[in-house]
């Protein structure tokens, strides 16, 4: 009967039963496996409604329609899901919810019901299976940045080859600056020197180049002593970072100034043996 006021001629007719058209849920897990054999926990859930116009085969058609709805809700998963790939369950969630609402709505009408939605609400697989679909994905995502991180090592190393490289330039150049700047001081000290009326004074070339030397030498003599004192200091930092006792060793030169006349004529001598011409005879007696 719709809903209202009836009138019931007892004890000829009475009250068989009470049916609701409210819209209920029914929650249903199911065990699947899928066509790449990886187990997973499904759960569905069924909103249905008895007809309206169907409530007396709703109410003496079905004596508990929840279980017929879990057993056909079963029987589609279980027939639907092993023939996909794990991958394609869950990429394929509205299909297979739309599949599962059209086959319960076909055998419910029947039977006085209505299948208002069927929704896939969770796909769990095992732990294990879990762990390496995000293994794989991540190992997929590590393979795609290597070549990106060796790019920008590759950018780094050619920079700092770059910077290097126009360090020794700049570099060179100051020397290079720094020695003219040495010579136009002494050719212009020489010949200030030169142009006095007194003889006493004058410097010939081969002292110029003795003072050159000599300058050069303590320029060499420097450069070796900070360099030594920088590595001395790095090592003694690292043994004390490293905590290591062991005393650092310490660079010793030996010299004199008169090292630079002694270069002096070791080159002066190498210059006269090159401009002299090598004769055969020489030669067999070096042999």
């Amino acid at each position: 009967m719709k809903p209202g006021m009836h009138v019931i001629k007892w004890p000829m007719e009475r009250v068989a039963g009470r049916v609701s058209v409210r819209i209920r849920q029914l929650d249903v897990d199911c065990v699947c496996k899928s066509w790449d054999h990886a187990f997973l926990n499904v759960s569905v859930s069924i909103q249905f409604q008895a007809n309206v116009h169907q409530l007396f085969q709703s109410f003496y058609s079905l004596s508990s329609p929840s279980r017929q709805l879990i057993s056909h809700t079963l029987d589609v998963l279980r027939s639907t899901l092993p023939t996909m790939s794990l991958d394609d369950i869950f990429a394929s969630q509205e299909s297979i919810a739309l599949d599962l609402h059209r086959t319960l709505n076909g055998h419910m009408n029947q039977y006085g019901f209505t299948i208002q939605y069927a929704l896939l609400t969770r796909i769990q697989p095992n732990d294990h299976v879990r762990q390496s679909m995000n293994e794989i994905e991540a190992s997929k995502r590590i393979k795609e940045s290597i070549p990106h991180r060796a790019e920008a090592i590759k950018l780094e190393c050619v920079k700092k080859a770059e910077a290097n490289a126009e360090r020794a330039y700049l570099h060179g150049v100051g020397v290079a600056r720094q020695r003219r700047e040495i010579a136009r001081g002494m050719v212009e000290t020489v010949k200030s020197l030169n142009d006095n009326d007194d003889d006493t004074t004058s410097i010939s070339s081969k002292a110029t180049m003795d003072l050159l030397l000599l300058t050069q030498y303590l320029d060499v003599l420097a450069a070796v002593g900070g360099s030594s004192k920088r590595a001395v200091n790095e090592s003694s930092s690292d043994h004390q970072n490293n905590g290591d006792d062991s005393s650092s060793t310490s660079l010793l030169l030996s010299h004199m100034p008169e090292t630079v006349f002694q270069m002096r004529d070791a080159i002066s001598t190498q210059f006269v043996a090159a401009s002299n011409p090598v004769k055969v005879e020489n030669l067999l007696e070096m042999v």
